[in-house]
């Protein structure tokens, strides 16, 4: 017993040293998905609480009333003290209200992650905002710089699509970043493709994530 107490104590120390400075983003930890991210959500806020004034800053990223008809900003503050998170923090974080399945064509048919990040960064840099607008000489350019064939075949000449969401312009302003949330499959990698292929360094908390 001592010693599981000992080596947690070390682990939340490890956590307090990391939070020192840091822009801590948390993804889609919001009623709607309380059936997979209970288990973190009150540790979560807990430690928040606790290590407010350790980090540079704090933004909530949500699928919201404006995206996806979920919940509206005033409710997921409200929402947010009910669950435990002071209210002084919680009505001065940041929210955004990011959107859903960007990148998720790639990502469901099983494309490589690297793949995925590097279309991403090649239609950020030649400002293109959705796959069904790339022509020949954007995919010819595309492969000589990256070779990644296989998103080639899946995106060239279909009907779904990928495309560049707001999200990338707000992360853009943002560094020192670490990301806890979920789903570890869905959202929460949507948001680290976006980092990637913004060329963003940052952490993720598997600690508080799910």
């Amino acid at each position: 017993m001592k010693r599981r107490i000992i080596k947690k104590l070390l682990r939340e120390g490890l956590l307090t040293e990391l939070a020192s400075g840091k822009h801590l983003i948390i993804v889609d930890v919001q009623p709607e998905y309380m059936s997979s991210a209970s288990h973190i959500a009150t540790d979560l806020f807990e430690y928040i609480n606790q290590h407010y004034d350790a980090f540079g800053d704090i933004t909530f990223l949500y699928n919201g009333e404006d995206t996806l008809g979920m919940i509206a900003e005033h409710d997921y503050r409200e929402w947010l003290v009910e669950m435990g998170l002071d209210e002084e923090i919680a009505y001065n974080v940041r929210m955004y209200d990011k959107g859903y399945a960007f990148f998720r064509y790639c990502m469901d048919s099983n494309i490589d992650h690297d793949a995925t990040i590097n279309l991403v960064r090649y239609m950020s840099q030649h400002g293109v905002h959705d796959t069904r607008e790339l022509d020949k000489e954007f995919w010819d350019g595309f492969i000589d710089e990256y070779g990644d064939e296989d998103v080639r075949e899946l995106l060239e000449f279909s009907d779904d699509a990928i495309h560049m969401p707001d999200l990338m312009d707000f992360l853009q302003k943002f560094n020192n970043i670490v990301l806890v949330g979920g789903h570890t499959e869905e959202c929460l990698k949507e948001v680290e493709i976006a980092l990637e292929a913004l060329g963003k360094t940052y952490q993720t908390w598997d600690k508080y994530t799910y």
